[in-house]
């Protein structure tokens, strides 16, 4: 009799964890079913692209950003070249961001066909064969596939007469399209390997002795940063922000040239700044493997459906009738299941914010929601399709 007493004790203890484990993936598999609603059907799609483009670093981010958390950057340096066209000024103001000592100069513009201004023609190629430490944009056109790559590249015309240094300054293919949180740091051209701009920046600063980049895709760290900008005209007035520093020549106002980071909408060379402020300070965002990002939502959900629990075990033991009553609302249970997903967001903040680390919470918080109804709809089920089915 005492054993049959302790195996039904054994098998009780041993239901509720699988009630739990049950109910759990019963939660995320609403979530995933409204997920797949949202990505094909038409009429959500404005909520379809809000999925795919949305990241929980968005968010860290701001929090930064609203805390005035911004550090200033003691290596990169912004000349704005937004007012002028002129291709002899603007060869000129190069000489003079040259004047004040830079250790690398990028110029994020592209000098395309000698047009009919032979006399700013003439001075950007001397410039060009006078500096050795210039980087020069161009850019990568007409992709196939991922071993071929691009089979075209379109140069500044002087690079057919003068040896230069250059690197690609395109992002990514859909490079006006969704939300930038990557630099391409190399790319093939009809299968050979080619540089970006970045890359060849953050070496040569670095004196060659940059940390080898393997992927081709470098995720960028926005962690805020304020970048001097110094306007084209006043330039050997700020020498001692230009000397021995990387300095990137480009327009800081040109509409075409703006790209929606989680930042905000900020100018190309800006962004080309916070890409290779992350490869010198090795600060690259690391994501989990998608297997440890499954583990981790399924364990976090989890913890959140028993703590429900005990919260809800709690809340009906008040003396108190009103106030059981009370506690155990859907209105409050809400509320409290939304202050605990704030907590999630603030261990991934802290954990983001000390290793750089993103760890994917996303699926995590959008399956807390359905606990609840999973809850219920789990027990309902039991009880009326397999009631002669003891297991739960």
């Amino acid at each position: 009799m005492e054993s049959k007493t302790s195996l039904i004790r054994l098998k009780a203890k041993l239901k509720q964890p699988a009630r739990h484990c049950f109910v759990v993936l019963f939660a995320f598999a609403t979530m995933g079913l409204m997920a797949l609603l949202a990505l094909n059907l038409s009429f959500l799609s404005p909520v379809a692209q809000v999925m795919r483009n949305f990241s929980l670093t968005d968010i860290y981010y701001h929090i930064l950003k609203d805390t005035g958390s911004s550090e200033p950057s003691h290596v990169i340096t912004i000349v704005d070249m937004t007012d002028i066209m002129d291709r002899d000024a603007l060869a000129s103001v190069i000489e003079d961001i040259e004047e004040c000592r830079p250790k690398v100069l990028a110029v994020d513009m592209l000098f395309s066909g000698e047009r009919d201004d032979s006399i700013g023609n003439a001075h950007l190629i001397r410039v060009a064969q006078q500096y050795p430490n210039i980087v020069y944009s161009y850019k990568l056109g007409d992709y196939v596939d991922d071993s071929v790559g691009y089979t075209s590249e379109l140069h500044s015309f002087f690079t057919d007469e003068v040896s230069v240094k250059e690197g690609f300054t395109n992002f990514e293919r859909t490079l006006y399209g969704a939300m930038k949180r990557s630099v391409s740091v190399r790319r093939r051209v009809n299968g050979e390997v080619r540089n970006s701009l970045a890359l060849q920046v953050a070496d040569i600063y670095a004196d060659g002795k940059l940390e080898k980049v393997e992927a081709d895709d470098y995720h960028i760290n926005f962690c805020p940063r304020t970048y001097h900008v110094i306007p084209a005209d006043s330039i050997l007035q700020h020498r001692q922000w230009l000397e021995n520093r990387i300095v990137l020549f480009g327009a800081m106002h040109e509409q075409i040239d703006t790209h929606t980071t989680p930042l905000g909408d900020i100018p190309g060379v800006e962004l080309i700044a916070y890409s290779i402020q992350t490869m010198l300070e090795q600060a690259e965002v690391r994501h989990p493997s998608v297997l440890f990002t499954i583990v981790f939502s399924f364990v976090v959900v989890l913890v959140t459906y028993l703590l429900r629990l005990a919260y809800m075990r709690w809340a009906k033991k008040r003396k108190s009738q009103w106030l059981s009553f009370m506690l155990t609302s859907t209105f409050v249970v809400a509320l409290v299941m939304f202050f605990w997903s704030a907590v999630l967001v603030g261990i991934g903040f802290f954990i983001f914010y000390t290793t750089n680390l993103s760890v994917n919470l996303g699926w995590a918080l959008a399956a807390i929601p359905f606990l609840g109804g999973a809850d219920e709809f789990f027990g309902l089920a039991i009880r009326h399709c397999f009631g002669g089915f003891n297991w739960f």
